[in-house]
């Protein structure tokens, strides 16, 4: 299985959750032979030493009394992971290091940022966040293949933020190929009315490729402060400049979306201005081709005692040629002109 199809299968499993009440789980993991192996946890106990990685979503009040009997350890709430200072989101203390960072969850046309925390303490990482993330999720599937090189807590880790890179460059791609489909129909559509739908669709492709730079520029700036940290060895910190220059032509390519977006906008709401003139051409040209006759019948409308035009037996195919004239004759003159 590609790299690409796991991704897409993680993505297609977020959203069969997206209408289903948040999961609450906790796993843990022991390191054996460089594979990812799963621990049953049911109780404190079943936290034993050898656990290398804890991954709490969603805990519970229980779920966290057990992490806090095993290894003395506080996690942060959920309301902390979301704290914005640069301080709240890269700190040490007592409990370990802390770094929160935005994973993107897709789903169809909606986008959410969701934060999740790592947590460093001895030999032991705890990771924390509110729902189920694919990047997670395809990191434990690759991880238990031993398509991943995993030695330490620190390489969990950098492999989890090189998974969230590979995925963002998926929905970069998938939003890329999306405007292309747009542009064609922006472009398809110029001669017709039915443009709203379109500014729909624009408007969805931009929220979403916000939200992509946004937790592109926060992974960047987590990565940064790891890598001035001192705490990884030589072969992850090159790991980590790798990441960082990903994340950097990401980033790049998301303003090279966002100008795309921007120019599908100018143009979509210029074709409606162009049906919008056009509509008022017509009326305009109506009132101004009807605006004779209508001076003509006025004319005779008039309740003068002498006209001469009264008593003639002409006189009122005269007034109606008039009228047809003074109509047809402005019809042509700005058909002539190519203003029809």
């Amino acid at each position: 299985m590609s790299r690409r199809n796991a991704s897409c299968q993680a993505l297609g499993i977020v959203r069969m959750l997206e209408n289903w009440e948040m999961p609450r789980m906790l796993m843990a993991f022991t390191l054996n032979k460089g594979l990812l192996e799963p621990v049953a946890i049911n109780a404190a106990e079943d936290l034993i030493a050898d656990i290398l990685w804890v991954d709490l979503i969603n805990p519970t009040d229980e779920e966290r009394e057990w992490v806090r009997t095993a290894y003395s350890q506080e996690l942060p709430s959920i309301d902390d992971l979301y704290e914005i200072e640069a301080t709240s989101r890269f700190y040490e203390n007592d409990d370990g290091l802390h770094i929160s960072s935005y994973f993107l969850n897709y789903a169809d046309q909606s986008s959410t940022n969701i934060s999740a925390a790592f947590v460093f303490n001895g030999d032991r990482l705890f990771t924390l966040r509110e729902e189920e993330l694919a990047a997670f999720r395809l990191f434990r599937l690759r991880a238990r293949k031993g398509l991943v090189n995993i030695n330490n807590p620190k390489s969990i880790l950098i492999g989890l933020f090189e998974t969230k890179v590979e995925n963002l460059a998926d929905m970069i791609e998938r939003i890329a190929a999306d405007l292309e489909v747009t542009g064609s129909q922006v472009l398809g559509n110029a001669e017709t009315d039915d443009m709203e739908s379109l500014l729909t669709e624009i408007a969805q492709q931009e929220d979403i490729i916000g939200k992509v730079r946004i937790s592109m520029v926060d992974l960047q700036r987590m990565l940064y402060l790891l890598l001035r940290s001192g705490m990884l060895n030589a072969e992850l910190s090159e790991r980590l400049r790798d990441i960082i220059r990903d994340s950097e032509s990401l980033i790049a390519h998301t303003s090279f979306l966002f100008d795309k977006i921007k120019f599908l906008l100018d143009t979509t709401l210029g074709f409606i201005n162009v049906n919008q003139n056009k509509i008022i051409k017509i009326f305009s040209v109506a009132s101004v081709v009807f605006l004779p006759p209508t001076m003509i019948a006025s004319v005779y409308g008039m309740n003068f005692r002498v006209m001469p035009e009264l008593g003639w037996d002409f006189g009122y195919p005269f007034g109606i040629g008039m009228m047809i004239l003074s109509a047809v004759a402005p019809y042509f003159y700005f058909k002539r002109r190519n203003w029809l």
